[in-house]
């Protein structure tokens, strides 16, 4: 990567900078409707990227995690999810320029069969952002320029990069491959040992004065259970929070079972099985187990060996990507306007 000297290069845009971690820069989108200040920040092969462009790809998680923090962490926080924003940018200008390149000699009418899918797919979502009110009409009239901008070159780099890696995807990962996989990587097939639970809660009231009183009466209760079924109907008599989950208890791994006293017996229980009446200082539990799945190593069966075939071909096409964007990079002139044009 280059950065421009003073004067050299594309002719210079106008307006002010902000430079990423400002914290005065506000990051333009269609939730706050906010308009950065016109600036480029860089340009690939000759051809601009603005602020304001970067600033609307930024990510939404990190913009979110920025009203959590204070500084200086917060400005650290935003010139890096600024930078990430900007690299994935350029890199889709790097893809753009290309897909383009090639298609105007080889396939223009390709090429304008793409610009009018993007055409196609922008309008639409004008149209829902028109729908649910997320911006005044004024403040779209001022993003759309961007945002169409920004659709075209999204829609077209995202076909070209597939067309590129697809037929790497296509090739077959052997068994071998995924036995490899397997052997290598046993800690990821690891089951944990869980339970699946029902839970009722009998609490010490006016009615049940006493925790004896809530035993006798969960004792009664149980007198009546001889199905899955019958269980099922004791939720109406819960006094907990249970209820409020369809009746299965709360936690499934060892550690988070609640009430702790009851997690020994759910793990020596069989499928279907009825515990005793647990007593609490504040009332009695009635559970029963619905299905114990136990822990351990995963076997290798058809269902795990799609999965490592899938997480395979991500792999590769990760590594294609990669692959082609360094390509890509190689033979770019990619200029960083460190002071925002």
């Amino acid at each position: 990567w280059q950065r421009r000297a003073p004067g050299s290069g594309p002719p210079r845009g106008n307006g002010s900078v902000l430079f990423p971690g400002d914290p005065g820069a506000q990051p333009a989108s269609l939730s706050s409707g906010r308009i950065a200040k016109v600036a480029i920040r860089a340009y690939v092969n000759g051809r601009p990227l603005f602020d304001e462009e970067v600033m609307q790809s930024m990510s939404p998680r990190a913009l979110a995690e920025l009203r959590t923090m204070s500084e200086p962490q917060r400005s650290e926080r935003y010139a890096e999810a600024y930078q990430q924003a900007m690299d994935g940018l350029i890199e889709q200008e790097l893809a753009y320029q290309e897909a383009v390149r090639k298609l105007e000699v080889g396939n223009p009418l390709g090429l304008e069969k793409l610009k009018s899918l993007a055409r196609a797919e922008f309008e639409k979502q004008v149209a829902k952002v028109q729908k649910e009110n997320r911006v005044s009409d004024e403040e779209l009239r001022e993003l759309i320029p961007t945002l169409k901008r920004q659709m075209e070159r999204s829609f077209i780099s995202m076909e070209y990069m597939r067309s590129r890696i697809f037929p790497y995807l296509l090739s077959r990962i052997s068994h071998e491959e995924v036995r490899e996989y397997y052997d290598t990587h046993k800690n990821e097939f690891i089951k944990v040992d869980t339970v699946e639970w029902q839970d009722v809660f009998i609490a010490v009231s006016a009615k049940l004065p006493t925790v004896a009183h809530c035993r006798k009466f969960a004792e009664n209760l149980l007198a009546q259970v001889r199905s899955a079924e019958d269980f099922a109907r004791l939720t109406a008599y819960d006094d907990g929070d249970s209820k409020f989950r369809g009746g299965a208890g709360f936690g499934t791994r060892r550690g988070e079972i609640k009430p702790a006293e009851l997690e020994d017996y759910l793990f020596n229980m069989r499928d279907g099985e009825v515990g005793p009446i647990v007593e609490l200082s504040t009332g009695v539990h009635l559970f029963r187990l619905v299905k114990r799945e136990r822990g351990g190593q995963v076997p290798l069966n058809e269902q795990l060996q799609t999965q490592i075939r899938n997480k395979l071909r991500s792999q590769v096409a990760d590594r294609e990507y990669k692959r082609i964007i360094r390509e890509l990079k190689a033979r770019a002139v990619i200029e960083i306007e460190k002071d925002g044009g």
